[in-house]
């Protein structure tokens, strides 16, 4: 494809001018030529079997007269058209690239391999991956380190995690004894705690369970401190009764029964006295007696087990509940006479157990064994069918010393 195009000049133009107007023609053209090499790109022929297109402008400049210049070949491939020389003092004019010299560097990028894409042809993908060697070597050393600092970054976290979870199952594994230790202790606090609710809770129910059961309970329980004991009056018969081991003395025991049963052992010479528990028969003497209460305290050289005297405030909450009057004949060695605590004041303890001749002498207890009192022969008219027995804190006046526990009285 050649255009040409010729320029008439006239002799009286001044060369700066005919400068200017060719460099305006010049422009004119590639805006001409344009739209061909734009064809010619988007038809995918090969860059060798283009036609670069030829412009040819003539100039008649014969009768302009124009100053001697330096060879300009060289300038005019890279620059375009010539520029005269400074005159006047005024500077050179310096067209500015055109758009047919870029097309031309473009040429040269294909014939190296550079493949430049139309916007119609471009993809996002050019816009953001490299499509040079270098730019693709430098994407993919970046996307090593910053694997690189990202592996060495999760390493950190994940050991110090670890070390983190092993410093915890040390510390886990150090204190586990003391924990374990503490922890049993506690559970066995609680345990106890528990116990003693529940027995406060079953409180009212065991003191109902031990009165029911005192018949069957006691002669094995307190059984074992009560005796049977015989003597003789001033006439020479004999006298039977009930005796209870109450306090040691002299490395014996001795033991409370009523006086009655041995009254004749209080001048000399005094009828022997034997207390007697099935076949065994233990030989006794007269310690002391009470004449105003009617009691006596017998010893023996044998040691006995021992009852316990009912606290005070106990015995008075024991009002309206069971009582029992013990001998010691039976079967199993005792007897227990089941009764109601009706009243309990220094003049007598007032219970409805039926008692006989050998329960003279014997305890009235509660059912957990402990003394009320001593029942006796003797009977009060005012109370009619009433049993009255010698409450117990009456013991202590005569026949034993309750300062510092319980001793025999004096002789």
């Amino acid at each position: 494809m050649t255009r040409s195009k010729r320029a008439i000049i006239r002799r009286d133009t001044n060369p700066t001018d005919v400068l200017e107007e060719a460099s305006e023609q010049f422009r004119r053209l590639d805006r001409d030529v344009e739209p061909a090499l734009v064809d010619s790109d988007t038809a995918d022929v090969p860059a060798e079997r283009r036609a670069v297109p030829e412009v040819l402008v003539e100039v008649d400049v014969a009768d302009v007269a124009v100053p001697p210049r330096r060879s300009t070949a060289s300038k005019r491939s890279k620059r375009g058209p010539a520029i005269g020389r400074r005159t006047g003092g005024v500077a050179p004019f310096v067209r500015p690239p055109s758009r047919f010299s870029r097309w031309r560097h473009l040429s040269g990028w294909r014939r190296q391999g550079f493949v430049p894409l139309s916007p119609g042809r471009e993809k996002r993908r050019h816009r953001i991956l490299p499509r040079t060697v270098i730019g693709i070597c430098t994407m993919l050393m970046s996307a090593g380190i910053g694997a690189g600092f990202a592996g060495a970054a999760f390493y950190a976290y994940y050991d110090d995690r670890l070390a983190e979870n092993e410093e915890q199952v040390a510390g886990f594994v150090e204190t586990f004894d003391t924990q374990f230790a503490d922890a049993a202790l506690a559970i066995e606090g609680q345990r106890d705690a528990a116990l003693e609710d529940m027995r406060a809770e079953l409180l009212p129910l065991e003191a109902y369970v031990v009165d029911a059961n005192g018949v069957a309970t006691l002669p094995d329980t307190a059984g074992p401190s009560v005796w049977s004991i015989r003597s003789l009056d001033d006439d020479g018969r004999a006298t039977a009764g009930t005796a209870f081991a109450l306090v040691e003395h002299e490395g014996g025991t001795g033991l409370i029964t009523e006086l009655d049963t041995v009254r004749s052992s209080t001048v000399t010479p005094a009828p022997p006295i034997e207390l007697v528990k099935g076949d065994r028969v233990v030989q006794a003497t007269l310690w002391t007696w009470d004449e105003a209460n009617g009691l006596a305290l017998v010893v023996t050289a044998e040691v006995l087990p021992l009852l316990e005297l009912a606290d005070p405030e106990r015995a008075d909450s024991l009002v309206g509940r069971s009582v029992f009057a013990m001998s010691g004949v039976g079967g199993r060695g005792a007897t227990a006479s089941p009764g109601q605590l009706l009243d309990r004041a220094t003049q007598g303890v007032q219970h409805t157990a039926p008692i006989g001749p050998v329960f003279h002498g014997g305890p009235v207890v509660d059912g957990l064994g402990q003394v009320l009192g001593m029942t006796t022969g003797a009977t009060a008219p005012e109370f009619g069918d009433v049993a009255v027995a010698v409450d117990a804190s009456l013991f202590c006046e005569r026949v034993l010393r309750c300062v510092n526990g319980l001793e025999a009285g004096s002789n």
